[in-house]
C-alpha cells in the first residue's frame, strides 16, 4: 500500500502543479467546457508509456543535450499554441475544439522534458520494484494526475461564465507564450 500512496501523492502533485498541460486544461475548460477539459486531462495516459519505455531502454545512454533540445521544441510549440489561441479567441466549437485540445495536450506532454525527467528519475525506480508494487504505484498515480487535472477543468468550466473568469482564457494563452519563451531561454542558456 506504500506504493499506492506514493503513486497517488506524486500523481496529485503532478496534476495540480502549474505547467503547460494544466494551462491547456484550463484553456479548454474556459473555451469549450468541462468535457473538452476532461479529454485534455487524459494526455498523460496517452503519452507516459512512451517515456516509461524510454526510461527502461535508454536511461543511461541519453545524449547530454537532449533535454535542451526537448525544451526548445516544447517552448516553440507552446508559443505556437498561445499565439493560435489568441488569434482564435472567438472559436467555441466544442466538438472539434475538444479533439484539437486533446491533440495539443498530447503534443505538449510529449515535448515536455519534465515528464521524461520524472519517469527517468522517479518513476522507473518505482516500476522496477518487486510485484505487485509497480501496479499499485500506477493505480495510484494515473487516477490522481488525470482526476486532479479534470477536476480543475470541471471547476473552471462550471464558473467560466462569471465575468471575472472570462479574461482568463486570454491570459492562459499569454501564459503559454511566456512559458514557451522561458523554455527557449533555458534551452539556450544550458
Amino acid at each position: 500500500m506504500e506504493a499506492l500512496a506514493l503513486g497517488f501523492s506524486l500523481g496529485l502533485w503532478a496534476g495540480v502543479n502549474p505547467g503547460p498541460l494544466t494551462l491547456l486544461v484550463i484553456r479548454q475548460a474556459l473555451i469549450h467546457g468541462a468535457g473538452a477539459a476532461a479529454l485534455a486531462s487524459l494526455a498523460p495516459l496517452l503519452t507516459d508509456s512512451f517515456a516509461i519505455l524510454l526510461a527502461f531502454l535508454v536511461a543511461q545512454s541519453l545524449p547530454p543535450g537532449l533535454e535542451r533540445v526537448m525544451e526548445a521544441v516544447g517552448g516553440m510549440f507552446l508559443i505556437y499554441l498561445g499565439y493560435k489561441g489568441l488569434r482564435k479567441a472567438g472559436d467555441t466549437d466544442s466538438r472539434s475544439g475538444a479533439l484539437r485540445g486533446l491533440r495539443d495536450a498530447v503534443m505538449v506532454n510529449l515535448t515536455n522534458p519534465h515528464m521524461y525527467l520524472f519517469w527517468f528519475a522517479v518513476g522507473v525506480g518505482q516500476l522496477k520494484r518487486p510485484a505487485p508494487e509497480p501496479l499499485w504505484f500506477i493505480l495510484g498515480f494515473y487516477p490522481a494526475i488525470v482526476g486532479s487535472k479534470a477536476l480543475i477543468g470541471l471547476l473552471i468550466a462550471r464558473y467560466r461564465h462569471l465575468p471575472w473568469l472570462l479574461p482568463l482564457a486570454r491570459w492562459s494563452n499569454a501564459l503559454l507564450i511566456a512559458l514557451g519563451g522561458y523554455l527557449l531561454v533555458v534551452a539556450a542558456r544550458a
